[in-house]
């Protein structure tokens, strides 16, 4: 497996309510040399987004609590701006999520970790969502 060395300050927030992909994910993610934390739904991940201030969010867009996309919303408008916001998602790029201002990129399910952990070398945190 190539190694590919994380961004300075790179960390990683990962909002799944599949607790095994989730948990999976972070596993992989370590292994890169990310910092990640791990939240199940959505009211947990703007809990933890707060304390953790992540460079990245790794966002399911079908928690049970609380949409995707209104997560991201909610996340800018409590000041998470800088944060790269990446929606991932079972559906591809014809669902209308796809064209959320909040998400900075988007990725289909299941997720090809080569295809993560090269995103994320590259990712820079830049879109907001409109007031």
């Amino acid at each position: 497996m190539k190694k590919l060395a994380p961004s300075i300050g790179s960390r990683v927030l990962i909002v799944d309510d599949n607790r095994d992909t989730a948990d999976t994910t972070a596993m992989l993610l370590r292994m890169h040399g990310y910092d990640v934390a791990v939240a199940y739904d959505g009211r947990s991940a703007l809990l933890k987004a707060k304390g953790y201030d992540p460079d990245v969010v790794l966002l399911d867009l079908s928690l049970p609590d609380i949409d995707g996309c209104a997560v991201a919303e909610s996340m800018r408008k409590d000041g998470l701006d800088r944060a790269a916001l990446i929606a991932v998602s079972g559906h591809g790029p014809d669902d209308e999520a796809w064209a959320h201002p909040c998400f900075s990129d988007h990725l289909v399910k299941p997720v090809a970790k080569d295809d993560l952990v090269s995103l994320l070398a590259r990712v820079r945190p830049e879109k907001s969502c409109p007031s």
